[in-house]
């Protein structure tokens, strides 16, 4: 028989220093990842339903306050407001904006939106806003991750089926699970000699999309005017399908804005050489051109667009214009002097008004009443949402939930 082989006074000596060394491996991995970074206190329990009104309130008053200086819109998720301020996303009690869950990093948050059922919130590292966290929204547990190359800033927009990230040099289109969908525009180092993206010397001014299709308004190094480029997502996702519409006329410093696009159907607002709401299809071709009755004053990162029910309403500055859900323009309200879009509630369009919430038939854009409120203090435009009986507006950094009185 072959002798056993002995361990020597050395073996067990580099043994002991193999496993110290995977130990601090170990540690210092831990000690650097996003997980030690990370503070996360699901919900006890799902968010409870939230039984859907038979009509509109008689009157409402204001339940709650709070601060989300991350989100454009109130995002109402699985019955839960989702919040972005500072470092921290917190899910709210629609009803009482009671706390229900708190998700927060080592760093601030570039941005908070939403698909279905998951909060998406993306973080900064060295490689720009490319740390993506998904927050399941009923009860604050952990959801699928992702990490890319992004902007230092980006506009994060959302039509409850993928999430946009438009950054000033590059954007990219996310689904449920976080998976890219597609991408355009620069990134760090080239993998393929056919992925050019926008090339060198173009910035992304203005865009919006579907789950299937990105508009983007950019203008390119020595362009002097904007062009619309329609995407569309394709075998791989980094070489997408895209069509350029060109401008002529069209300054970089004008107020256009790709508004909303449903399918491959694109809306834009284009201030010259009138003021008008322009809807083309996949390839480039007008479907429809309708005039503003006055001139559009745009604030903030992304336009004042809302998906209320089966319309789509855009506030521009002083008046709420209604398409279907397919882009077909529909009529403008007559409210005076709105503050912002509309949102639904029991069969009824709501517009934030000066004195309240005006309340419309969808049918026919017809006034019915007026709720009286007081608006929160903020900046821009007032962006209402709706759970149940509760409206949820955000005004700049501000948001606040009005219940029945």
């Amino acid at each position: 028989m072959i002798a056993p082989e002995r361990r020597t006074r050395g073996d067990l000596i580099a043994a002991a220093a193999i496993a110290t060394a995977v130990t601090v491996f170990i540690a210092m991995f831990w000690w650097n990842s996003s997980t030690r970074a990370t503070i996360s206190r699901p919900a006890g329990a799902p968010a409870p339903n939230v039984a859907t009104p038979a009509a509109v309130p008689a009157a409402l008053q204001q339940r709650w306050t709070a601060t989300s200086a991350r989100t454009l819109v109130p995002l109402i998720v699985s019955n839960t407001v989702v919040t972005g301020d500072g470092r921290t996303v917190t899910g709210l009690d629609p009803q009482t904006g009671r706390q229900r869950w708190v998700y927060a990093r080592d760093t601030g948050l570039c941005g908070v939106s939403y698909v279905y059922d998951l909060a998406v919130a993306v973080y900064p590292d060295s490689r720009g806003c490319g740390q993506v966290s998904g927050i399941k929204a009923g009860t604050g547990e952990r959801g699928p991750t992702r990490t890319s190359y992004a902007d230092n800033q980006v506009v994060l927009t959302s039509d409850g089926s993928a999430v946009l990230s438009t950054g000033p040099t590059r954007l990219e289109l996310w689904r449920s699970d976080l998976v890219r969908i597609l991408s355009y525009g620069e990134i760090d180092a080239r993998v393929k000699p056919v992925n050019q993206g926008i090339g060198g010397g173009c910035t992304l001014m203005s865009a919006a999309a579907s789950d299937t299709a990105v508009s983007v308004l950019e203008v390119c190094r020595d362009q002097k005017d904007l062009r619309l480029t329609l995407i569309k997502s394709a075998k791989e996702e980094d070489e997408p399908d895209t069509k350029h519409v060109e401008l002529p006329g069209l300054a970089v410093d004008s107020d256009a804005r790709v508004l909303s696009v449903s399918g491959t159907t694109t809306a834009v607002f284009l201030p010259t050489p009138r003021p008008e709401v322009v809807v083309y299809d996949e390839t480039g071709t007008t479907l429809s051109q309708t005039p503003l009755r006055s001139p559009a004053t745009l604030t903030g990162a992304a336009p004042a667009v809302t998906r209320a029910g089966d319309l789509i309403t855009w506030w521009t500055g002083s008046a709420v214009m209604v398409f279907d859900n397919k882009l077909g323009y529909r009529y403008v309200l007559d409210a005076v002097d709105p503050l912002g879009p509309a949102t639904m509630m029991a069969g009824r369009l709501l517009v934030p008004v000066p004195d309240g919430l005006a309340v419309y038939d969808p049918a026919n854009g017809a006034r019915d009443r007026l709720i009286p409120l007081s608006h929160p203090q903020g900046d821009g435009p007032v962006m209402p949402a709706v759970s149940g009986s509760t409206v949820v507006e955000q005004h700049g950094d501000a948001i606040a939930g009005f219940g029945p009185a």
